[in-house]
């Protein structure tokens, strides 16, 4: 302990302190007011048009459109800022031609028992990443199946690499001091965090100078792998992020691109998306956009294909209005890298209602970043490969646990809708409402025969005419073969599902289970037990027996059968899909 509290001297660095733009209480004021009023206007918006489902389009393109905008005007200032004469040093060239080029960048790739050829394609994809100084790889195991990664790493970059075995994580070490400082001092909480994070901090550096790993001179490592004990997602993340603060430090880097073992980066991700925050002292991280690159996989993978390039970029868009937006996607995070150590043990120790957090790792890391004052940026015309589920169940799964972050980051920080512009809680009063109004819809007509709310099947056909026409257009993603043919396939896929998921992701909120397992062969030779599967799918039964009953009583309302038909049309309509999906997702998995 006295160790630790001679360190003192380490934590008062200034990176500690660097956070975004405070917000003055008055502009607070303004902004709960703002936000109070957005929701009687929000219930206008729903109720008092004749075609709500168009006009939330029209929204959602005018953000899309004003991002677009916004990012390349963000390129633009920053080339401009950093353009230089290209023939410097030879008065014979022409000395008006600028040399356009974005900050260097250091990327982290995280996984746990990944598919060897994954892996090692998403490796290899960071050789042609433009702008890549540095690589780390964190490896979540230390058994024989996680030293797998470990040499496929080995494979791919034989040459100025270097492996680091972690004996205990740091996230557990960063536990047990923050503990030990509290339980010692009466002091601040931010002065416990900070010496936490310089601890850790200064045991990666012992284990650097440990390993002889020279960085920064020619022929020094460029490429490093850093395993550990087993623990989740979360722990090898901060591990991994300890780890570039210290060698960004040391190479003088200022940004940070963090991704999955599973995913892929295109030669122009990292720099197409630094560029849009690097110009902005303002703005912490930003996103890429994202395509699927496992299309082929599978009926279900081409179904999320289509979402992606249906759904994705127009819902992504909305919040940027406000200025900042809601979410860093795991697979295609840039974060500026003075802005971790004021973040990092808090987003490590989340707990809700008492129970840690472990899976909302990329929604959370966003929250921290927007509560210190920094923006978020989108850059939507910039894209990266991941992975979708080959599965239907895998899909589902996976969707309830983003539904499970969503609503927790959505609730916990209140105060995070006074320091944003009300457009910020627009966003998110829709996307938590939506959802819900559908089901609660779907209910009362099914046992009162009478719709809740106006509903046109034209403002259907619009939207869906409307989205298409757009995403042909103006989305970067190009989209599946033959993209019109998918489109009521996944309107089908995506949409029917999703209140379910949204209801059973907020009454399962503090399940930290992660849903999908691990692709490694280990791992996929695992069964779930029945009542796992049903835990898991259930839900999904029970509301397709809704739909269905739902349907035939609008069949039968319209074909005008009798009360006795009627009631046979909503057994036979509530027991067949529950039955069919029963055998589909539970029994068959």
């Amino acid at each position: 302990m006295d160790s630790l509290l001679a360190d003192e001297s380490v934590t008062r660095l200034p990176m500690f302190h660097t956070r975004g733009p405070y917000v003055s209480t008055s502009r607070q004021w303004l902004n709960f007011f703002g936000c109070l009023l957005t929701i009687p206007i929000y219930c206008l918006f729903a109720t008092c048009s004749s075609f709500p489902c168009t006009l939330d389009l029209l929204l959602s393109i005018i953000a899309c459109e004003y991002n677009r905008w916004s990012i390349q005007a963000r390129r633009s200032h920053f080339y401009k800022s950093q353009s230089l004469p290209s023939s410097a040093g030879d008065p014979e060239k022409n000395t008006n031609t600028p040399t356009r080029t974005a900050p260097d960048c250091m990327a982290v790739v995280v996984g746990y028992r990944e598919d060897s050829e994954l892996f090692s394609r998403a490796l290899e994809s960071y050789r042609d990443a433009d702008g890549c100084k540095f690589l780390l790889i964190g490896v979540d195991g230390d058994n024989v199946p996680d030293r797998d990664m470990v040499a496929v790493f080995g494979r791919v970059y034989p040459e100025n690499s270097a492996v680091i075995h972690i004996d205990e994580p740091l996230a557990d070490i960063a536990m047990r001091t923050y503990g030990k400082l509290a339980a010692a001092d009466d002091g601040d909480s931010e002065i416990w965090n900070e010496m936490t994070i310089a601890h850790c901090c200064r045991l990666a550096r012992e284990s650097l100078r440990d390993h002889d790993i020279v960085l920064g001179q020619p022929g020094g490592i460029t490429r490093l792998c850093v395993y550990e004990p087993h623990l989740h997602k979360r722990g090898i993340m901060f591990t991994s992020f300890i780890f570039s603060i210290v060698i960004s430090d040391i190479l003088g880097i200022e940004f940070l691109w963090s991704s999955d073992s599973d995913s892929i980066v295109f030669p122009d991700s990292l720099r197409q998306t630094i560029s849009v925050i690097a110009a902005d002292p303002n703005a912490g991280g930003a996103s890429s956009g994202l395509i699927v690159h496992n299309t082929n996989h599978s009926i279900w993978t081409r179904f999320g294909r289509a979402v992606y390039w249906y759904e994705l970029y127009l819902a992504r868009c909305p919040p940027t209005l406000s200025g900042t937006h809601d979410c860093q996607t795991g697979p295609s995070a840039v974060i500026r890298v003075a802005a971790l150590p004021g973040i990092l043990y808090r987003w490590y120790a989340q707990t809700i209602l008492g129970t840690r957090m472990i899976v909302n790792e990329d929604r959370h890391l966003t929250t921290c970043l927007l509560m210190r004052g920094w923006t978020i940026k989108y850059a939507a015309d910039t894209l990266a490969a991941t992975e979708t589920p080959p599965t239907f169940t895998g899909w589902i799964m996976q969707q309830v646990r983003w539904a499970r972050a969503t609503h927790i980051e959505t609730f916990q920080q209140p105060r995070l809708y006074t320091i944003n512009n009300p457009i910020f809680f627009w966003s998110a009063l829709k996307r938590e409402i939506g959802p819900l109004v559908v089901a609660a819809s779907v209910f009362f007509y099914l046992f009162t025969g009478r719709a809740v709310a106006y509903f046109s099947i034209y403002d259907v056909l619009y939207r869906i005419i409307c989205t298409t026409l757009y995403n042909w257009i103006r989305n970067p993603d190009r989209g599946p073969r033959h993209s019109w043919a998918w489109v009521l396939p996944t309107l089908i896929f995506c949409t029917i599902p999703m209140p379910a998921i949204q209801i059973w992701g907020l009454l399962t909120v503090l399940d930290g289970g992660w849903g999908t397992a691990m692709r490694a062969g280990v791992e996929s030779s695992k069964r779930h037990e029945f009542w796992t599967r049903w835990y898991n799918m259930g839900f999904l039964v029970l509301w397709m027996g809704v739909v269905g009953a739902t349907t035939c009583r609008l069949v039968a309302n319209l074909a005008g059968w009798s009360q006795t038909g009627l009631y046979q049309a909503l057994v036979f309509g509530a027991i067949l899909p529950s039955l069919a999906s029963f055998w589909a997702l539970v029994v068959k998995g």
